[in-house]
């Protein structure tokens, strides 16, 4: 290698000065565009062209929010806008307005992004109040603001408009294939003969007219490439730099530019040139751009199948149903049974208290009653389980469902947004709008990615044009060129969300409802289960002749699956305990059929969360950063202490409110689903990690090459259209990969073996609620404890304080989550609803009830 002292001082001091000038305008402090406040709405107009513009928005706490974006762009990229924090997924269709209605918001930050997670904006709600010293208290409740905000933003309001968003985005998508597919056409037309015609010259054995070889010639082929066909590429990458939101489309921008320009340099002024340097690059710019609409072509066409288990699921909905009037169904089967008697309606013009008429081999139109008749139903599509269900009068049956035998009438009990279906689309759509906490690292890297990458190639250059063989100049284009376009940022951001996607979909058609992307991700670190009894474990039959005030459940039975659940949890290491009402012998004999660890009797109706708070200490005083305690359970009782676990996990044949206080639902009512659940984080969070492992080794070991590491050694330099294959290739790769969940099983045993192995035989420890007197012996032969016995396996002497809610003297109030009781004073943690204000025994109560404070008001 050369070296010139003149040049590389040259080179190092306007390098120095282009770092400079890189990092200030990247990262410095932007300012923000406050919102107009108009008749108790305040509002913002942001652009969409490669970026948000504006990218910070101030807004005034309290008040509704709109956003009118005006997207004037196509492509993937930006065709969603995410609001992670409110668990908001909302579509922009490509040059057109669209509106956002976001709930009045609390006090902090509130980041938005596109759906590749490249493209960044924020929202700066402002905080007025201050504290006794005058500092903003901002950071001492951001939390749970985000959390308190994100309950009032439902993401699909029912299965019909899911279904319109879906259809225009999928029409959109195969136009913009359309697009995609003619501009690839089109520019390999154009630069396959400059190609052909510049290899074979440099090969140097062919011998070419000159004419062929005319740079003038290139420049006419290659212009319309590089300005129509890439168009797509440049209308979206320079707006984004501009934006301080770079992407992958910038730096190929600035990449294809830069050797353009250095191509007419060379067509105008060639010969004042250094010797060497006199060759322009037109093929590859040629060569870079198709190449990159070759992968965003096989990008698109591969994203098409990440969501459909989800798509399926709203095109499941039968377009009509089959109507009787009440009268015809008086008049006995014959009557309702003849076709002259039904009505065909629209699925949407059906009210709840219709009839409606379902045959063998129909979808059910609606959720509803069977009133008349029996079906056998295939309720797959919902639970995940093949078994079919069969249904006489009284039981309720969910949309979308097939029959399989039979006929029968139903009455609607459920329409739109709800219904079964529509609650499911619109779980799996927050699901996937949520961030889950694995892809915290990436964003802080992808946000400054490239700006590092642009940094890498004004040092490279610097270095080729000081160090560099003969031609310097033009081997440190080469080599700064390839720089910028190998590099792939958006590899990075889409490696989680990619996953979460077909993950969440894969759950969803397996009965297994995941409401975010944390829970997706932490269910694999469950080390313990506790499961609530009646209804859970067992099939909650009540005694004949029970009192209804005070049923007993001595004759309940254990649930289809149970014993297999349990014990494959506990060969997988999984501590299991069932919380009970029953008296001790009665909860001990179901602990021992199904192979529970711990049973805690006698436990108070509201007393399931103090149990659950109470293990979690015990955790926490052992110091297990990680190891999470899930609840288990169906009944609005439950619903405490489905908020208070780490993760709480629904019944989906349960209540509402059981579902709404929950991170996960289990449709089909078996326990089995835990495992399920578990063996989905698994296979999820292997897959995010072989897309991170891609994407970070792909540019850790792509960037140095490009940039002439091996030089030295092998003599090698990287093409610009070697890294512009590799480039359009990396997303692709990720995106491939994200589609194997499609296809993954998620099996309901964790451990090897067949998944009806024995439960084993050990005695379970019983523990008595010490808030209930013990009214019985425990059975001969086992294990009873009260939490404050010293020797208590549990070490429940470690938590006595926690029970120690009411003060001695002074007003208290009732947690309305918990039931707890709670000093009212000025250190209490409250939330104020309807003018009321509520009190609570620690902050994840208040933040599960400010989710849906009308379901705990109920109770």
């Amino acid at each position: 290698m050369g070296f010139d002292l003149f040049t590389a001082v040259i080179a190092a001091v306007l390098a120095i000065i282009l770092t400079w000038l890189t990092l200030r305008f990247f990262f410095a402090k932007q300012q923000g565009t406050a919102a107009k406040q108009e008749q108790g709405m305040q509002s913002a107009d942001i652009i969409v062209k490669g970026g948000y513009e504006p990218s910070l928005i101030t807004m005034k706490p309290g008040v509704p929010i709109t956003l009118h974006f005006d997207r004037q762009e196509t492509g993937e990229c930006t065709s969603h806008v995410v609001f992670s924090d409110l668990g908001l997924d909302a579509m922009l269709p490509g040059n057109a307005h669209t509106d956002v209605q976001l709930p009045a918001l609390a006090p902090g930050d509130y980041p938005f992004a596109c759906g590749m997670n490249m493209v960044h904006g924020m929202l700066h709600v402002e905080d007025d109040e201050t504290d006794e010293d005058g500092n903003s208290s901002r950071s001492k409740t951001r939390q749970h603001h985000r959390e308190a905000s994100s309950a009032s933003v439902k993401p699909t309001a029912n299965a019909q408009e899911a279904l319109d968003s879906e259809r225009k985005e999928a029409d959109e998508r195969r136009k913009e294939i359309r697009q995609l597919g003619r501009l690839v056409i089109i520019g390999t037309a154009l630069t396959l003969p400059i190609f052909i015609v510049s290899m074979l010259h440099m090969a140097g054995h062919v011998s070419m007219p000159a004419w062929l070889i005319n740079p003038w010639l290139q420049a006419v082929l290659i212009t319309p490439v590089m300005f129509y066909c890439g168009a797509p590429i440049h209308k979206v990458g320079w707006p984004a730099l501009i934006h301080r939101s770079p992407d992958m489309n910038s730096l190929v921008s600035l990449g294809s530019a830069a050797a353009y320009l250095y191509s007419l340099v060379v067509c105008v002024a060639g010969p004042v040139l250094p010797a060497g340097s006199r060759e322009p690059y037109f093929e590859s710019v040629g060569v870079v751009i198709t190449l990159v609409l070759v992968g965003r072509l096989l990008e698109s066409k591969a994203r098409e199948g990440t969501g459909e288990a989800v798509q399926s699921l709203i095109k499941l909905r039968p377009r009509n149903a089959q109507t009787i009037s009440p009268a015809i169904l008086d008049q006995g089967e014959h009557a309702w049974h003849h076709p002259d008697n039904q009505t065909t309606v629209g699925i949407d013009d059906l009210n709840v208290g219709d009839l409606m008429v379902v045959k063998a081999g129909e979808r059910i139109p609606a959720d509803g009653v069977v009133v008349a008749g029996m079906l056998d139903i295939d309720e797959s599509m919902i639970t995940g389980e093949s078994a079919s269900v069969h249904s006489d009068a009284g039981d309720t049956v969910t949309g979308a469902t097939i029959a399989l035998k039979g006929e029968a009438v139903i009455r609607v009990s459920q329409v739109g947004g709800d219904s079964v279906l529509a609650q499911i689309i619109a779980m799996v759509a927050r699901a996937q709008a949520t961030k889950a906490p694995v892809q915290q690292l990436a964003d802080r890297i992808a946000r400054v990615f490239v700006p590092a990458v642009i940094i890498i190639a004004i040092w490279t250059f610097a270095i080729w044009v000081s160090f560099g063989p003969q031609p310097r100049l033009a081997h440190a284009l080469i080599a700064a060129v390839s720089v910028l376009i190998i590099a792939c940022p958006c590899a990075l951001g889409l490696a989680t969300p990619l996953s979460v996607t077909a993950a969440t979909g894969l759950g969803a058609t397996n009965g297994v409802l995941v409401t975010s992307a944390k829970a997706l991700e932490q269910a694999r670190n469950i080390r313990t289960v506790v499961f609530d009894k009646t209804g859970t474990i067992t099939r909650g039959t009540v005694d004949a002749g029970a009192d209804p005030d005070h049923p007993s459940y001595t004759s309940d039975t254990v649930k289809p699956g149970s014993q297999q659940a349990v014990a494959a949890l506990r060969k997988a290491g999984v501590r299991t305990i069932m919380l009970s009402g029953d008296k001790a012998e009665v909860a001990d004999n179901i602990a021992k059929q199904v192979g529970i660890d711990t049973v805690i009797a006698q436990v108070r109706p509201d007393g399931k969360a103090y149990w659950i708070e109470r293990l979690q200490a015990q955790r926490d005083t052992d110091g297990r950063h990680g190891e999470l305690i899930a609840m288990v359970g169906d009944g609005i009782n439950d619903a405490p202490a489905l908020a208070q676990a780490d993760l709480g996990i629904a019944i989906g044949t349960g209540t509402d409110v059981a579902m709404q206080s929950a991170d996960v639902t289990l449709m089909s009512g078996d326990v089995r689903g835990v495992l399920k659940l578990i063996n989905l984080s698994n296979a999820t969070m292997r897959n995010i990690r072989e897309n991170y492992a891609w994407a970070f080794g792909y540019n850790i070991i792509g960037i140095p090459i490009a940039a002439g590491v091996l030089y030295p050694f092998t003599g090698w330099l990287l093409s610009p259209m070697v890294a512009g294959l590799a480039m359009a290739l990396s997303s692709v790769c990720l995106v491939l990969n994200a589609n194997r969940l499609r296809h993954a099983h998620i099996s309901d045993d964790l451990a090897a073996g067949p998944a009806d192995a024995p439960a084993p035989t050990a005695e379970p420890t019983i523990i008595i609620d010490e808030h209930t007197t013990l009214n019985q012996p425990a059975p001969a032969g086992h294990s009873t404890t009260h939490p404050n016995d010293k020797e208590n396996t549990m070490d429940m002497h470690h938590m006595g304080q926690m029970a120690e809610a009411n003060p001695a003297d002074g007003k208290t109030a009732t947690d309305p989550v918990c039931g707890m009781s709670v000093a009212v004073n000025d250190q209490a943690i409250t939330r104020t609803y309807n003018g009321t204000t509520y009190y609570f025994c620690g902050e994840h109560c208040a933040t599960n009830f400010s989710k849906a404070p009308e379901l705990f008001l109920e109770k």
